[in-house]
């Protein structure tokens, strides 16, 4: 306790008899060996960073975007009978799953009279206009009985629509859901006899050969990657293609995702885990540094740099940052030692209210 004492009347002697003033922004901060113990500062080198840093991260086999396309229900109802299961091969207008719902016979008979209202507005607007040229219809009539038939077209083509991946089912109220693309099911959704609403997913179709990866890597890494570079793929010749980097950092975990094209030729299957190599590219004249020796001070990011009296605060760029470590581009030096703990103390002597 008498030590500790005597560290900070050392520590107070010394700032009493520097020449700094508290309330002014100050860039060189004099500092004495006592009172740096007192206020806990620590440092820690800034190193030069490597040319390239190889980055090896496990990532998620998926379907690239677009390539996969969901047969929904039209309908509310039950799951009757599912006819394709997972890793079936199928093409556009292939069964899927028979299903029940009281509302399809209403759907099919609306169908049917949207279709004759179509064709009788057709036939009255065809009528019209040979009315309008004997003179016997105006311009306008003419136009309602075009904008009419119109009308009831889209109304028809809008039904047909919703129906047009559903096929008849040997039962009352039974229809059969097909395939909305050529595939390969992925998911088959509910079971037989579950309940279903109307624009549920019934099954997951995959479209092509195509496969992405979905890869979480550390802040610093990802932001050194750019779409169009390539990712090695372990026990494989071939590589893969980033896609894109996710600009929003994930707050729990610190990294970023980062999505790549596979290569062809590799059985690839949705869920399964690849390990990838990532060269990341340092950018030049940047160098490495703790991530905790920087601070904000009025809206700019410093670090407290050691000099032979004591600190010197130094505005540093920000080139990439992870949860240790961030690369820094300022008036800094290979070898140069930067505070790494006392950082709210350096702060209130340096000026900061």
């Amino acid at each position: 306790m008498a030590k500790r004492n005597l560290l900070y009347t050392a520590m107070i002697a010394t700032m009493i008899l520097s020449p700094f003033t508290p309330t002014a922004a100050q860039s060189e901060i004099d500092l004495s060996p006592a009172s740096r113990i007192a206020l806990g500062v620590e440092t820690a080198p800034v190193m030069e960073a490597r040319a390239s840093e190889i980055t090896r991260a496990t990532g998620v086999v998926i379907p690239p975007n677009g390539a996969s396309r969901t047969a929904v229900s039209p309908f509310g109802g039950v799951i009757v009978n599912a006819m394709a299961t997972p890793g079936t091969k199928v093409k556009t207008g292939a069964p899927l799953a028979v299903l029940y719902s009281a509302d399809y016979a209403d759907a099919e008979a609306e169908l049917e009279s949207r279709r004759l209202t179509m064709a009788h507005m057709a036939h009255l607007a065809a009528r019209a206009d040979e009315l309008f040229e004997l003179g016997l219809r105006s311009e306008q009539e003419a136009d309602e009985a075009h904008h009419d038939a119109m009308s009831a077209r889209l109304a028809y083509e809008a039904m047909h629509d919703r129906l047009k991946y559903i096929q008849k089912g040997e039962q009352p109220g039974q229809f059969v859901l097909t395939a909305p693309a050529d595939g390969v099911v992925t998911h088959i959704y509910p079971g037989d006899g579950d309940m279903i609403e109307a624009g549920g997913p019934v099954a997951s179709i995959l479209m092509g050969e195509t496969y992405w990866a979905r890869v979480q890597l550390p802040e610093r890494h990802a932001t050194l990657l750019k779409p169009g570079d390539t990712a090695m793929i372990d026990r494989l010749s071939a590589s893969a293609t980033i896609v894109s980097v996710d600009p929003e950092i994930d707050p729990k975990t610190r990294s970023l995702d980062v999505l790549v094209a596979l290569p062809s030729g590799p059985e690839w299957r949705l869920g399964a885990m690849v390990a990838l190599s990532f060269d990341a590219a340092q950018p030049e004249g940047a160098l490495l540094a703790p991530s905790r020796a920087i601070v904000k001070i009025d809206g700019e990011d410093v670090v407290f740099v050691e000099t032979e009296s004591g600190f010197r605060m130094t505005p540093v760029e920000i080139v990439a940052r992870a949860r240790d470590e961030a690369l820094l581009r300022g008036d800094l030096a290979p070898g140069d030692k930067v505070a790494t703990s006392g950082l709210a103390a350096l702060k209130n002597i340096a000026g900061e209210v």
